[in-house]
């Protein structure tokens, strides 16, 4: 697998990164991440020069990094500025890389490729959560799986009403229309239940006499892999803008080729100041992707073997729409990018458009 190198991906949150230094491996590449005295976050490569300690594990003096092994310091440039042994000077060579680094919208975004090509006005929006109307929790987890069968999983929505008990009703798919589309290089996977029972998630914030509503997931693709999902529920005659609703993004990093960081937030724009429902309306999210999508993921990559997606020519279904064009989308950008030839596998992934219950749509 390759993957697309010039695009942000999150390193964590901001709230996570206080004084002490931390560490994440990104797209197999192990980067210690830092804050300076004005609190200004940093990331350089964790691995000293020196014999290869980890500078995630040291501490801070002033604005340098100091590895816990020798006493070595580096600056924000990856610049070693300190060498505590001998007469102190630094040898030649002795720096580590750095990264671009911005923070925005609570996360930490990293760019891993060229760094003249580090656009921040190309960080994916994520504004909805920046609104001080909505309350927002977020999370974590690790996925023992590619990244791409993540985000394989996060735009199919119909698969919520098999898995997830609490975010969908068992026989959803028999109310469900489907509808798929592309602005440019993102891609929307939409989803409308009629009639659907206000599910246990939305019975959390709940405040109308109904107990049936229309349903929408619109879930939407930016590459390489920041999903944003809006969800919400509308009882008849209700401006859906008026109505409960829960958006969340998920923002997925490759950690390796067969792991993923899978970093999320909801929020809600009901009961925000009651953090009992803030819980609960994590702790249930938060058991649905590790109890349910995680091990379902894990599976299929256990199952695929280190095989190649396509190679073993996957049944298409109609939901399957908006994930055939973000896979597309991507072997496109990776190999613009130089990363990797075109494949005879790639050439067949196949152009299938939106549905409406089941039925494609021209």
């Amino acid at each position: 697998m390759s993957f697309l190198r010039n695009a942000w991906y999150v390193a964590g949150w901001s709230g996570d990164l206080g004084t002490a230094p931390r560490r994440i491996r990104v797209l197999g590449e192990w980067i210690a991440l830092f804050r300076l005295a004005d609190g200004t976050a940093a990331a350089i490569g964790d691995r000293c020069p020196h014999r290869f300690a980890s500078l995630g594990d040291g501490k801070l003096v002033g604005d340098s990094l100091q590895c816990p092994y020798h006493g070595l310091r580096f600056d924000r440039d990856g610049r070693c500025v300190h060498n505590p042994h001998g007469d102190g000077s630094v040898p030649a060579g002795s720096g580590v890389r750095s990264y671009p680094l911005v923070e925005r919208h609570g996360a930490l975004w990293i760019w891993t490729g060229e760094p003249g090509r580090a656009d921040p006005a190309a960080i994916p929006d994520f504004a909805r959560f920046d609104d001080p109307a909505l309350a927002v929790s977020r999370g974590y987890l690790k996925v023992t799986a590619p990244y791409e069968l993540v985000t394989d999983n996060l735009l199919d929505l119909s698969h919520a009403a098999f898995l997830h008990p609490f975010l969908a009703s068992p026989d959803a798919a028999d109310r469900t229309r489907t509808g798929v589309r592309q602005e440019g290089n993102t891609v929307w996977s939409q989803l409308w239940i009629e009639r659907e029972p206000v599910t246990p998630l939305f019975r959390l914030v709940w405040d109308h006499p109904d107990d049936q509503a229309e349903m929408r997931s619109h879930m939407r693709w930016t590459a390489p892999s920041s999903l944003y999902l809006d969800v919400g529920m509308t009882p008849d005659g209700i401006d859906p803008d008026d109505s409960p609703a829960l958006p969340s993004a998920h923002l997925l990093t490759p950690e390796t080729e067969g792991s993923t960081h899978y970093f999320w937030m909801v929020g809600r724009n009901r009961g925000q100041a009651d953090a009992a429902i803030g819980e609960r309306i994590h702790a249930g999210i938060a058991r649905a992707f590790a109890e349910e999508d995680e091990p379902m993921i894990a599976r299929v990559a256990e199952n695929m073997d280190g095989a190649d997606f396509w190679s073993l020519r996957p049944m298409i279904l109609a939901g399957d729409a908006a994930a055939v064009r973000a896979r597309r989308i991507l072997a496109q950008m990776i190999r613009a990018e130089g990363a990797t030839p075109a494949t005879p596998d790639a050439t067949r992934i196949p152009a299938i458009e939106g549905t409406q219950h089941g039925h494609h749509r021209n």
